[in-house]
């Protein structure tokens, strides 16, 4: 591409460059030889005017007088006719002597202007011709010259002015000009040259960035940026091209950890199912090959029904997940008080059973959204908090208040807490930091991803934030009512 703007731009350049080259040569030689022609010519108009007045005093001065009769009168007496003559003296032309005066005094103009490159001669006629002046250029064996062919015209007769100006260091001098412009315009054109190329070259290089840097993003290198400064076209394209790279790299990322959580999700979901199955074909087995009596039977039987259990609950949830998916919520008022207290009557028995205490605080009396999902996810983390209390000791707090981003309900608990590590993946399905503990109080690992599906549904944020020791506190924040 640079190569071809270079080689178009140079082409049209060197034309226009020597198409006025040319015009300007022409028009110099047009007028150089314009006005050697005007000169020529004003010169020999100086010098035939000179010329014929010279020559008539030449002429003037070399008449001879003679005498000659002259006739007066004629008349007649008695019939005898007598005539009356008077004698004058006749001038006469000494021709011999007028033509060498003549010649010498063309010497003399021919001596005096062949110091100025001008040759002059002149002919005698014995007839007129043209008085205008025939102007010629004549080439002569590598030399130029301006002829100039006239009559002179008066009382000694007719006399043909040759006139010849060498004009040939005026044309090597203006060869020498038009040389000298056709050196300037190829030096002018290399410079040019270099000059473009060096332009085309600032001009491109962006591009070029531009061009590595998205095949580098085509090899998969999606962190290649461009860094160009400006405010011209070429910048902003680099700006549209760095974010067109970032929602790139940043799609590309989320496709890659979803493909990491589906991996992960069908890896924890084998692992979850898998237990229970294996407890059901155990079981099974043994009743199947051993003797047993009805108490056995019946304590066998109940541990199927218990993993078969186990399997339905993962069932739902996974349905109830799909289903909120693209789930969009009928959103009702809700009474915060009426829900905290239907809350509070649903966790009695395993509260009491666990020694905890549950406080509610609500100051807002209503929020927005669908009743039986915000009392799934509320019952959600609130038995996640109850599992991670100490018996006798711990304390949970459920809050509603409202904040500068909208109105939050918070989840508080006094228990051991999440570290750090695990805090990032606790939402994922089938994630448990305790796996033997929440096995035994029944859960399926599914509880906070149902809680962020419902969170997400209601258009809702839901952050949570936890210490090793100090417990767990869950805010779900209503931003839009």
């Amino acid at each position: 591409m640079r190569i071809k703007t270079f080689m178009a731009t140079y082409l049209l350049f060197l034309c226009i460059l020597f198409s006025s080259v040319g015009i300007v040569s022409v028009y110099l030689n047009n007028s150089q030889m314009s006005m050697l022609r005007e000169k020529s010519v004003s010169q020999y108009q100086t010098i035939a005017a000179s010329l014929t007045r010279d020559i008539a005093v030449l002429h003037g001065r070399y008449q001879e007088h003679v005498s000659a009769p002259l006739l007066i009168d004629v008349f007649e007496i008695d019939g005898v006719r007598s005539s009356i003559y008077s004698i004058y003296m006749e001038p006469v032309i000494t021709w011999s002597r007028f033509h060498e005066a003549v010649d010498t005094l063309m010497r003399g103009y021919s001596r005096y202007y062949a110091r100025q490159n001008i040759d002059i001669s002149i002919t005698a006629l014995h007839y007129g011709g043209d008085a205008h002046p025939e102007v010629s250029f004549v080439n002569h064996e590598g030399e130029h010259f301006i002829d100039i062919i006239g009559v002179l015209r008066g009382p000694f007769g007719y006399f043909q002015l040759d006139y010849s100006l060498d004009i040939t260091e005026n044309i090597s001098n203006m060869q020498g000009i038009q040389g000298a412009l056709m050196i300037s315009a190829i030096a002018f054109s290399i410079i040019a040259a270099l000059a473009l190329h060096f332009i085309l070259l600032s001009i491109f290089r962006p591009l070029s960035i531009v061009t590595k840097a998205s095949k580098k993003i085509a090899d998969g290198q999606f962190d290649e940026r461009i860094s160009i400064k400006g405010k011209n076209e070429i910048a902003r394209v680099a700006y549209d091209f760095n974010k067109m790279a970032e929602r790139i790299e940043r799609q590309i990322t989320f496709l890659e950890e979803e493909a990491v959580s589906k991996q992960q999700f069908v890896d924890n979901f084998a692992h979850e199912i898998r237990t229970p199955l294996t407890s059901i074909y155990g079981y099974a087995e043994y009743m199947q090959k051993a003797s047993l009596d009805e108490r056995e039977i019946i304590e066998s039987a109940e541990y199927i029904m218990s993993e078969a259990d186990h399997m339905k609950k993962i069932a739902n949830s996974l349905l109830e997940l799909a289903t909120l998916r693209n789930y969009v919520p009928i959103k009702t008022e809700i009474s915060v008080p009426a829900l905290f207290d239907d809350i509070s009557q649903s966790l009695e028995k395993p509260l009491r059973e666990h020694g905890v205490h549950l406080i509610c605080n609500s100051d807002n009396d209503i929020i927005y959204g669908q009743e039986d999902l915000i009392r799934s996810l509320l019952l959600n983390l609130c038995s996640n908090a109850l599992k991670a209390c100490s018996p006798g000791e711990g304390v949970i707090r459920l809050d509603a208040r409202e904040t500068r981003n909208g109105i939050t309900i918070s989840v508080t608990d006094n228990g051991r807490g999440i570290d750090e590590e695990n805090l990032p993946k606790i939402t994922d399905p089938f994630y448990r930091v305790d796996k033997s503990r929440s096995r035994e109080y029944g859960g399926t690992g599914l509880g906070l991803a149902l809680c962020r599906q419902i969170s997400e549904a209601h258009g809702a944020e839901m952050t949570i934030n936890s210490a090793m020791g100090a417990g767990t506190t869950i805010e779900i924040t209503f931003t839009t009512p």
